[in-house]
């Protein structure tokens, strides 16, 4: 079998934090809007005018932080792996979740 090496782990955990980001915007703007509402109802409109592309993005990142996880599951540290593969099914998860959530809502308005 191949050795697999990682260059980037860093490149991964940077992704991995961002999609975790992007969920609590979408959890915060969609569930709990009373809390800083300027605040988040000025973050939510300037991701609205790039929905599309953030969601090619975050499909091309949620795939990759889940063919990183199945290739070096073993080589993550035991004491993080089982954060890891919660924080990769949350974006997993949070991915499905906005992308029904986004199709009803275009589909509605049409």
């Amino acid at each position: 079998m191949a050795k697999i090496n990682s260059k980037h782990p860093k490149m991964i955990a940077l992704t991995l934090w961002l999609m975790l980001g992007l969920n609590a915007v979408f959890v915060w703007s969609e569930f709990v809007p009373n809390f800083a509402s300027e605040f988040i109802s000025w973050l939510d409109s300037g991701l609205e005018s790039i929905r599309i592309q953030l969601t090619i993005l975050e499909l091309i990142a949620v795939g990759t932080l889940f063919v990183d996880l199945v290739i070096r599951f073993d080589k993550i540290k035991s004491n993080f792996r089982t954060l890891h593969v919660i924080g990769v099914g949350i974006c997993i998860c949070g991915f499905i979740f906005k992308s029904f959530i986004y199709f009803l809502h275009s589909a509605y308005l049409s």
